[in-house]
């Protein structure tokens, strides 16, 4: 028996059919036609520039926990491991906090108002002022503490590093000027520490790079402020210094690794100028950075901003906006609370204090 033979309209229609349940069966196994490549495909979700990594912009206390949910009091200090982990000198709190990459906070030493000077593992250690934060390569940590250096091992063990000397004739009102208030360690694992009265390294010695190294003869009420100091991984020493410029030294010969050269900023200035060298201005750096381009970055409190120092001594304001006082995540440069320490994970961006929380600034 024969077939019938199809007629021309019903071809057409067969072959609709047939791409129709080929169209239905690509669609089932997840394999879809090609969009048209004049289709807009929806942008990526901007990323925030000055986002919390932990704490509140506002409220103070001592609490662990995840990024917002936890609490610091005036934190000051802060430095970066190799493996991403923050820490921070928690000074309102006499503690010593660390963060992990994913912003879990605990507290590495110390306990809650303190106030006393105690050598111990963990929750042991006592601390009395707690203020600028360094670590080394090994992963100690070095702050200052009023008087003394603390050191803090990666498991919580304190020790006393060193004390500043005092001589004779200081007044108690005059103290302030002797507390160290700036700390940073070179790759060779020497401490430079800064005071109001000088930039001090211990190389098995002190080394003097500007001031006296014991203070004598201080009367009066002294409040000085705190002096930002840091080094690259070259062992120069970069230093907000006793003429409110920002200097650095020269490691290539023993000669000049403790000479202070200027690289920006105008002697005993003040002010938020950007510009090249001395044509630059700064209120009162508190804590410094540099990243493996050297270039340096700057706390600079009072103006509440973030400063970026090229090699070549160009000033310039990456983040903040000048006396704002105020946290507001967001785009770049918006605005900062009072910065207290500032690090940076050599991929570009830095991690500061700022007001009651820890910040990340994406740099651009």
């Amino acid at each position: 028996m024969k077939r019938p033979v199809l007629g021309t309209s019903a071809r057409p229609r067969l072959k609709l059919f047939g791409a129709s349940a080929l169209m239905l069966l690509l669609t089932a196994c997840g394999d879809h036609p090609p969009k048209d490549d004049d289709e807009e495909q929806p942008p990526p979700p901007a990323q925030q520039a000055i986002t919390i990594v932990a704490g509140s912009a506002t409220d103070a206390g001592s609490a662990n926990g995840s990024g917002t949910a936890a609490r610091f009091n005036t934190p000051s200090g802060i430095a970066i491991d190799s493996a991403g982990n923050l820490y921070v000198a928690d000074s309102g709190n006499d503690l010593i906090r660390k963060i992990t990459p994913a912003g879990a906070v605990t507290t590495l030493a110390g306990a809650v108002n303190s106030n006393q000077y105690v050598d111990g593992a963990g929750d042991r250690a006592r601390f009395v002022e707690p203020l600028a934060l360094a670590i080394d390569s090994n992963g100690t940590l070095y702050v200052t503490d009023d008087m003394r250096i603390r050191s803090v091992a990666s498991n919580g063990q304190v020790g006393t590093y060193a004390t500043i000397p005092v001589g004779s004739n200081v007044t108690a009102a005059s103290m302030p000027a002797v507390k160290p208030k700036g700390i940073a360690v070179d790759p060779r694992g020497q401490l430079l520490v800064t005071n109001g009265l000088s930039t001090r390294r211990f190389a098995g010695g002190t080394v003097m790079l500007e001031g006296p190294e014991v203070a004598q003869d201080l009367m009066g009420t002294r409040n000085p402020e705190a002096r930002g100091v840091a080094t690259d991984s070259s062992s120069n020493v970069y230093v907000f210094d006793l003429q409110r410029t920002i200097s650095r030294t020269n490691s290539a010969t023993i000669a000049t690794m403790n000479v202070l050269n200027r690289l920006a900023g105008s002697p005993n200035a003040r002010g938020a100028a950007n510009g090249s060298a001395s044509a630059a201005s700064f209120e009162e750096v508190v804590a410094l950075t540099v990243d493996p381009q050297g270039n340096v970055y700057a706390a600079d409190a009072v103006n509440n901003l973030v400063r970026r120092i090229t090699p070549a001594g160009v000033v310039s304001t990456v983040a903040g906006t000048a006396r704002s006082a105020t946290l507001q995540a967001g785009n770049l440069p918006g605005t900062l609370a009072p910065l207290r320490g500032i690090t940076n994970d050599g991929k570009g961006n830095l991690y500061a204090t700022s007001g009651n929380a820890v910040i990340k600034i994406k740099l651009p």
